[in-house]
């Protein structure tokens, strides 16, 4: 899309969220820092200039998650009826929200590059690092208020994106907009400690008993570790209190690696979390499974027993990027 389209859509996204008196904003399923962080930065914002603001998602927030400002405030469930305006922050489709009903005029704001354009506005840039970037020119554009609360939360969703701003995705406009909310209030020594050092003792016994799993492809550059309902049982957790992104950096700090990735059982089947160190576009391997991502974090659900299921996403990879067979 040109940049004068998206421009004209962030005016006119802009426009109508400042028409509006009550706007309800709501994530993917199974959130993530860069979603959470950007509906808890558009929350706030909202509120500064005035409105009547909330959050609803139709799954819980991630532990690590609940330390950003206004995080208790998150409401679960449907969004009710009564909101002028309902923004979809980075949920690809309808059915990723969880919600049944787009509500009176809905907005979709995405970085996806196989985001579907459901809403009746919709700003979709995949080239983004985030839509916490997104979200942050928006309100710098269109003179929103922001606050070390807003500040806090957008540089919270780009920092999560962008893998502490170690990623490929890491721009010069990422690090741009990274200073400016730090001049605005964001503490990044305190964002870091709540994304990357606010792990449970349970969790790191999970990260043990995963470890316990760890598989490498014989060429060396694909690994694997199993996420197993019962280490969940016998810890007492559930996947919605599993932060995984740091099993996925211990993963990915091998240095022949390539592809990392995670079995998540689930009821049927497993959810597979997959990162890239860029040679592989794992955004294409979960689209060939009917998930989706980007280039280097990318997922999908395939319904196999535990062995069928990995060597069945051996045998796609070795097809797509043939070059993954040979030892380093």
């Amino acid at each position: 899309m040109r940049s004068s389209e998206n421009s004209g859509k962030k005016k006119e996204i802009a426009r109508r969220l400042k028409e509006c008196s009550s706007v309800a904003i709501t994530c993917h399923l199974r959130p993530d820092g860069d979603c959470i962080g950007s509906a808890l930065g558009l929350m706030h914002s909202l509120r500064l200039a005035g409105k009547r603001a909330e959050i609803y998602n139709m799954d819980p927030t991630p532990y690590f998650l609940k330390k950003l400002p206004g995080a208790h405030e998150i409401k679960s469930g449907e969004i009710p009826p009564d909101f002028d305006c309902v923004v979809f922050v980075e949920t690809s489709a309808l059915e990723r929200s969880g919600q049944s009903r787009k509500g009176k005029f809905s907005i979709h704001i995405d970085h996806h590059r196989t985001s579907e354009e459901f809403a009746d506005l919709n700003w979709i840039e995949p080239h983004r690092s985030s839509v916490g970037e997104m979200i942050f020119e928006l309100l710098m554009e269109y003179n929103f208020p922001i606050d070390d609360k807003v500040a806090t939360c957008l540089y919270a969703a780009i920092f999560s994106d962008t893998g502490g701003f170690r990623f490929s995705n890491t721009s010069a406009l990422s690090l741009k907009y990274a200073s400016f909310l730090v001049q605005a209030g964001a503490d990044p020594a305190r964002i870091s400690r709540i994304i990357l050092e606010s792990h449970r003792r349970e969790e790191i016994y999970l990260l043990q008993k995963m470890l316990s799993t760890l598989r490498f492809h014989p060429s060396g550059r694909i690994v694997t570790v199993f996420l197993l309902r019962r280490f969940l049982q016998e810890l007492n957790l559930s996947l919605h209190d599993v932060e995984t992104e740091t099993v996925m950096n211990i993963l990915r700090s091998v240095e022949e690696v390539e592809i990392a990735m995670i079995f998540k059982e689930m009821e049927r089947g497993f959810r597979v979390s997959l990162r890239s160190k860029g040679r592989a576009d794992v955004g294409r391997l979960a689209e060939a499974y009917g998930g989706g991502g980007h280039p280097q974090a990318a997922g999908f659900n395939i319904d196999l027993p535990a062995e069928e299921a990995l060597e069945a996403v051996y045998k796609k990879i070795e097809e797509m990027f043939p070059w993954v067979k040979k030892p380093e």
